[in-house]
């Protein structure tokens, strides 16, 4: 195997280009990990006791007031396409999975879903998700898929696993992370590939999959279509 690494908030960064799955990779995975916040004790006294203050001038939370801080943005939709992309031109014959750790929110990104799923589809690549965070508490999950204008998405992560015939791990410990890789990349080394000519003429043409299992006790994971594969 081989793995690239990639972090992206408000923008995207690779951290390792592609190279084997060994210490070096897991070195470079580990200088990632954030530190958590740490809570304080309570503040009973001092300046920070004396109640909210605005450039020194005391504030009042019941008057009305006008926010100029600046949402930061999580790119989810161009990190995906930035690494489809580099995977893209990887050989051909490799199998091409990218396996996002997020809480898979998305707010900033220039690329579009429907362009970034393009992407994947053109050049076979699925998307496998681990579910962090609040995406990941059962309560949560009702409203994972609203997208309100403005504001962006509270979780696209379900849909890229969905439309490219992945999985979504929903786990909070580095354990279940572990398991949930070796787990992904046990099915890609067994996984089959069937083909097939298409009369279409259109290069370009998405053509829509559907699978039928006539056997009992089977759970499916099929990409709902695909493109052509690029002539190169």
């Amino acid at each position: 195997d081989e793995a690239s690494l990639y972090t992206y908030g408000n923008s995207v960064e690779q951290r390792l280009d592609y190279s084997a799955v060994d210490a070096k990779f897991s070195a470079a995975l580990k200088r990632e990990r954030r530190p958590g916040r740490q809570g304080g004790v309570p503040v009973t006294s001092g300046p920070m006791a004396a109640g909210p203050s605005v450039n020194g001038r005391p504030f009042d939370p019941g008057a009305p007031r006008v926010s100029t801080a600046r949402r930061e943005s999580r790119v989810l939709n161009d990190a995906i396409l930035a690494a489809a992309l580099d995977l893209s031109r990887r050989d051909r014959n490799r199998r091409k999975i990218l396996f996002v750790i997020s809480d898979g929110a998305e707010y900033g990104s220039r690329a579009s879903y429907g362009q970034v799923l393009k992407v994947l589809l053109s050049n076979e690549i699925t998307v496998y998700g681990i579910n962090l965070d609040a995406s990941a508490m059962p309560g949560v999950r009702t409203v994972e898929g609203l997208h309100v204008w403005g504001q962006g998405y509270g979780n696209l992560l379900p849909r890229y696993t969905s439309a490219t015939g992945g999985q979504l791990f929903r786990e909070f410990s580095e354990d279940a992370i572990e398991r949930a890789y070796a787990k992904v990349t046990e099915v890609a080394r067994n996984q089959y590939t069937l083909g097939y000519t298409s009369r279409a003429s259109a290069a370009n043409t998405y053509r829509s999959i559907e699978v039928r299992v006539h056997r009992g006790g089977l759970r499916v994971y099929a990409k709902d279509g695909y493109y052509p594969l690029p002539t190169r």
